[in-house]
């Protein structure tokens, strides 16, 4: 029983002793971030507005009004079908309309003349029921008929293409005589007032990109002898491309450019304050242990034990990350992080 009870304590001294062994780690000291970080990228402008018009009617084209490079005004004519077939329709849903409206005149006499003759008590009661359901028929054809009118009227009206807003034409894909259905394009039409500049934005750099209206952008055109722009961050669109891992992002142009669109440009993008107060510090991508939430940490060493920080990672380049949440003067574990717990007893090579 003594042996027994001598050999349990042995082995709780062994695998208490062996649970505070120290672990070995290497530790360094992150580097500051600078805090006036600018981010360069190469745009396009491009328009708000960039069409490909079709027709809202298939047919022959009989007349061309615009050519490439013309500039447009709202509402104005791009092209026209032959309508010939449409007009013949027209005017016979007119007549159809006007013989519907006569035969209402009528039914509505014959009607009035029961009506007159019933209070003499000559006219049997069914045959004013009768009479007023054929009023009742003729009204409703008089409201089909003018439907008919209305539809071969809007029918006519789509044989001619006009511009949906005001811009130059870039390009025209039809000629006079050819056949052309709702799906085929036959103007290439570019909003030339509303222009911005696309750009793709690394992922790393979305978390500092929150507000995206707060940080200045300076445009350079790549036009000799072109002024600076001024302006601010439009929009950013939080959904990152899965081949390129970026996410769009537009800058409005002011007025007063003298830019068009499918230039190139290169935009610098400056961090707003909101971003630069927060401490950067860089770190080897192996001091970073990631949760199974997602979470990001970092293991500090202090008295001799690993403490376990969060911090969010904001930017990565080649072999290191920048993360907020620490600072440059803590040292961060680099080596073993993987095995490291919360509380867990450390020794630092060469110390």
């Amino acid at each position: 029983m003594e042996r027994l009870l001598i050999s349990l304590v042995f082995a709780v001294f062994t695998l208490t002793a062996h649970a505070e062994s120290a672990i070995n780690v290497e530790v360094t000291n992150g580097e500051v971030a600078s805090v006036n970080e600018t981010l360069t990228l190469s745009g396009s402008i491009e328009s708000k507005q960039h069409a490909s018009l079709a027709p809202l009617q298939a047919g022959v084209i009989a007349n061309i009004f615009v050519e490439a490079g013309d500039v447009v005004s709202k509402g104005q004519q791009l092209m026209q079908l032959d309508s010939q077939l449409a007009e013949l329709e027209l005017q016979q849903a007119m007549a159809d309309y006007q013989s519907a409206q006569a035969e209402q005149s009528e039914a509505n006499r014959l009607l009035q003349e029961v009506e007159e003759l019933s209070s003499k008590k000559v006219v049997a009661q069914t045959t004013i029921g009768e009479r007023r359901s054929q009023l009742s028929i003729a009204e409703a054809q008089v409201l089909r008929a003018k439907a008919s009118v209305e539809q071969y009227k809007e029918t006519l009206k789509r044989h001619v293409l006009r511009a949906p807003f005001a811009g130059v034409v870039s390009a025209r894909h039809i000629d006079i005589g050819e056949w052309v259905t709702q799906q085929t394009v036959v103007y290439t039409l570019v909003e030339q007032q509303q222009l911005r500049v696309k750009l793709a934005i690394p992922q790393e750099y979305l978390f500092q990109l929150t507000n995206p209206k707060t940080h200045n952008v300076t445009i350079i055109p790549d036009i000799i002898g072109a002024k600076p722009i001024t302006a601010t961050l439009s929009q950013i669109v939080p959904v990152a491309n899965e081949q390129s891992r970026a996410v769009t992002a537009w800058v409005d142009l002011p007025q007063g450019h003298n830019l068009v669109s499918g230039m190139s440009a290169k935009v610098n993008i400056a961090f707003s304050g909101d971003a630069t107060n927060k401490q950067l510090v860089w770190l080897p991508k192996s001091s970073i242990k990631t949760h199974p939430d997602g979470g990001r940490s970092v293991f500090i060493v202090d008295n001799g034990r690993a403490t376990n920080v969060k911090v969010k990672v904001t930017k990565s380049e080649g072999s290191k990350v920048a993360v907020v949440g620490i600072n440059e003067h803590q040292r961060v574990v680099t080596t073993g992080v993987a095995i490291l717990k919360a509380g867990s007893k450390v020794t630092v090579k060469g110390e």
